[in-house]
């Protein structure tokens, strides 16, 4: 299994944004892990096991029926437990693949995004273009050109310095998948009308849909794919006239970079800040940032944790609700993170059944994390603005992830069940068993909250 550090570098200069000011930052969200684990079997109590047992007459008998099962799964329904679709499959599709055309459209049903990308023999990205509603990138691998409407600039940039992705590489990306134990796949369901396979991926916080007949991918996350040759000029570009031109490879830079460079420095010392507990600091530095980046996810949720450290809860909620509602949706994904923190500002305001809307969201994938511990890696790096910067071998171990988790999940829910070192593998898995039947019995109060 590859690590997160290698899944990101596909995400690598990812350009994502749908709004000109948005953070590419944003995509980090992929690394959060919703997907639900499926529950398994009951055992036989051993002790009933040992009693049954003792009888030869109850071995004989135990002995056939293991035997008739067996045979009868065997020619029955052997063909409808063993699966007809291999991730494999669309990784050897994939190779036959030139050109990419990937569409994304809001719940209107209109375009907001849309990309086409030529792949080379190796699999990697050769030409580009990006089309929204603010901006139109085109990169054919001799200049990259970005054309922004609404500043009516265009800057160009040397490809070699500047290139902008959808996913670097998508056979490397489905043989990531292949090799994660995390992957479910569900054969033969309905994707607009079409037959699909879904295909859902944990590391990634991924569902895609497999088309069943050509084994190609026909959605990954919020984006439509679809093959097949582009319009002619496709990869072409004229400089519009009456528009204000920054040649980077010239020396020459539009204000707005200077403004992210100014943005990125502040962004980095306000998370240093907000680290060492200096609230009021971190919070001003943040308010700064967002001036120069409004639309940056992670600005937005550390300054909302600045405000909540404060008491400051109205503000707080502001910021985590800018994250939830303007940012994140946009590509139709849920911060999982950002609704426990909210939940927890709602509370400290005495909004209980507010809160509890929000914790209704978060808690199923923090207590399925609980087996698949990946999932709360999202949460380790909400909960600590200095994650980014620590070497791998000084992030928390999976051990830690797990008692952290279970630390907040106490702090939502009052219950003691408690994870403390030592605890053998059989220990861990009953109070994974506690916290499942809780939520059981308790996931409806939650769930109906306004």
């Amino acid at each position: 299994m590859k690590s997160a550090e290698t899944i990101k570098r596909l995400f690598k200069d990812a350009e994502l944004s749908i709004h000109p000011d948005t953070d590419e930052r944003v995509f980090e969200d992929v690394l959060q892990a919703q997907q639900k684990v499926k529950e398994s079997l009951p055992a036989v109590p051993e002790r009933i096991w040992r009693i049954i047992m003792k009888s030869k007459i109850a071995k004989l008998a135990a002995a056939a029926a293991i035997i008739l099962i067996a045979v009868v799964s065997l020619f029955f329904f052997g063909k409808l437990l063993a699966p007809s679709y291999a991730i494999a499959q669309t990784i050897e599709a994939l190779e036959n693949i030139s050109f990419l055309h990937v569409i994304m459209h809001d719940d209107a049903g209109k375009i907001v995004d849309e990309r086409w990308i030529e792949v080379g023999p190796d699999g990697f990205q050769r030409r580009y273009r990006q089309e929204n509603t603010n901006r139109l990138i085109v990169d054919d691998r001799k200049t990259c050109f970005v054309y922004d409407r609404t500043k009516n600039t265009v800057v160009i940039y040397d490809p070699n310095e500047k290139q902008y992705q959808w996913i670097g590489n998508l056979r490397e990306f489905f043989q990531d998948m292949a090799g994660d134990s995390t992957l479910t796949i569900e054969e033969n369901v309905d994707y607009h009308s079409r037959k699909a396979h879904r295909v859902r991926w944990l590391k990634l916080n991924q569902e895609c849909y497999i088309d069943a007949q050509t084994k190609l991918p026909m959605a990954v996350g919020p984006y439509e794919v679809y093959y097949g040759q582009p319009p002619a000029g496709t990869f072409e570009f004229t400089i519009p006239e009456q528009v204000k031109v920054y040649d980077t490879t010239a020396g020459q830079w539009p204000e707005s970079q200077q403004d992210k460079e100014i943005a990125d420095r502040k962004f980095d010392e306000a998370r240093k800040l907000l680290a060492k507990g200096e609230y009021m600091q971190a919070a001003n530095l943040f308010e700064s940032v967002v001036q120069l980046q409004r639309g940056s996810n992670w600005v937005w949720f550390w300054l909302g944790q600045a405000h909540y450290k404060l008491g400051q809860y109205d503000k707080a909620i502001e910021d985590f609700t800018k994250v939830i509602e303007k940012i994140i949706a946009g590509f139709k994904m849920v911060p999982h993170y950002c609704h426990l923190a909210r939940g927890l500002a709602y509370r400290a305001k005495g909004m209980e059944e507010k809160a509890k809307a929000d914790f209704a969201i978060a808690l199923p994938i923090m207590l399925d994390s609980l087996r698949n511990i990946d999932g709360a890696m999202i949460f380790d790096y909400a909960d600590d603005p200095l994650y980014q910067y620590l070497p791998v071998d000084q992030r928390p171990t999976k051990e830690q992830s797990f008692a952290r988790m279970t630390e907040r999940l106490v702090e939502v829910t009052g219950k003691n069940f408690i994870y403390k070192p030592g605890m053998t593998p059989e220990e861990t898995e009953q109070l994974i068993q506690e916290w499942q039947n809780w939520w059981q019995q308790n996931k409806t109060q939650y769930q109906s909250a306004p």
